[in-house]
């Protein structure tokens, strides 16, 4: 996540869309490797330090999403 951040210019918009950690626990299809899973939390966490966070939320649809939305300083 880091490594991602850091990959953006000043400016430049980081978007991570993905299956959340709580996926497995409720049964969905998402990849079971918790390794790959994160809370918008969690992703708000590594980027703070690189980014002004605008947004960040869990979605629920049929499957749950954590988005996170920021502004690479």
């Amino acid at each position: 996540m880091a490594r991602a951040a850091t990959g953006v210019r000043q400016g430049g918009t980081l978007l991570r869309i993905g299956h959340d950690a709580v996926d497995p626990e409720h049964g969905h299809s998402s990849p079971q490797d918790s390794r790959v899973l994160y809370t918008a939390e969690q992703v708000v966490g590594l980027w703070r330090p690189y980014a002004d966070i605008l947004r960040a939320e869990t979605v629920t649809r049929q499957v749950t999403d954590a988005f996170v939305h920021a502004l690479r300083q």
